[in-house]
C-alpha cells in the first residue's frame, strides 16, 4: 500500500459517521477521484471490516462500524 491510498483510508473514515450510509459517489468528489476507484478503496475497508457495506451493485452502501 502506498501513501496516497493510505490517505485516502484516512480521508473516508474521517468523513463517515456512525450510523449513516453513505453511497460511493458521495466520495468521489471529496477525494477527487473516477467512480471505479472509490469504490475499489471501499471494497478494501469493507474487506478489512473497519466499514460494512450493504447491497449487491446499484445502490450499495456503506457504514462505519
Amino acid at each position: 500500500m502506498n501513501k496516497r491510498t493510505l490517505e485516502q483510508y484516512e480521508v473516508i473514515l474521517s468523513v463517515m459517521k456512525p450510523d449513516t450510509w453513505y453511497q460511493a459517489k458521495e466520495f468521489c468528489d471529496i477525494l477527487g477521484v473516477k467512480d471505479s476507484r472509490t469504490r475499489e478503496l471501499l471494497r478494501e475497508l469493507a474487506a478489512t471490516r473497519r466499514i460494512e457495506d450493504d447491497g449487491a451493485t446499484k445502490g450499495k452502501r456503506y457504514r462505519l462500524l
